[in-house]
């Protein structure tokens, strides 16, 4: 494994600044969206490079049937839209009624607007409820 360590100081504001033969070495650019993990338990914090500048980013709250395919039926319009996953996550709330599906995607090439996007995941039927929300 090649690793790269800088010692960096936060500033009153809780922000850092990435020298740049870091940013560089790890393809790190100007605009770019940085998903940060925190593992509470150990305290450590990883920086992971997530979406470039001219991503639009969209969470999804999808509710759906807990029934096999409702997740594939809602991914497919998703996919049908042009709409690029980046992170999910799903858990089943109660085992053979409800699940819950979130994802964070990006929207810069859908070819419709979120609320048509909303009402056509809803008009599908494996999905109970959707939420989505602009991000960044």
């Amino acid at each position: 494994m090649t690793r790269m360590v800088e010692i960096l100081k936060l500033d009153t504001k809780g922000r850092i600044s990435l020298p740049v033969r870091l940013r560089e070495s790890v393809g790190l650019r100007e605009g770019m969206y940085i998903m940060a993990i925190a593992d509470l338990e150990t305290r450590d914090v990883r920086l992971t490079p997530f979406a470039d500048p001219e991503a639009r980013l969209v969470q999804l709250r999808i509710g759906l049937a807990d029934m096999p395919g409702s997740l594939a039926r809602v991914a497919k319009v998703l996919a049908e839209a042009n709409i690029d996953l980046l992170s999910t996550e799903s858990a089943t709330l109660e085992r053979g009624q409800r699940a819950e599906w979130r994802a964070i995607a990006d929207a810069s090439k859908c070819r419709i607007t979120l609320a048509e996007l909303k009402s056509i995941i809803l008009q599908d039927g494996a999905a109970k409820t959707v939420e989505v929300r602009e991000l960044g």
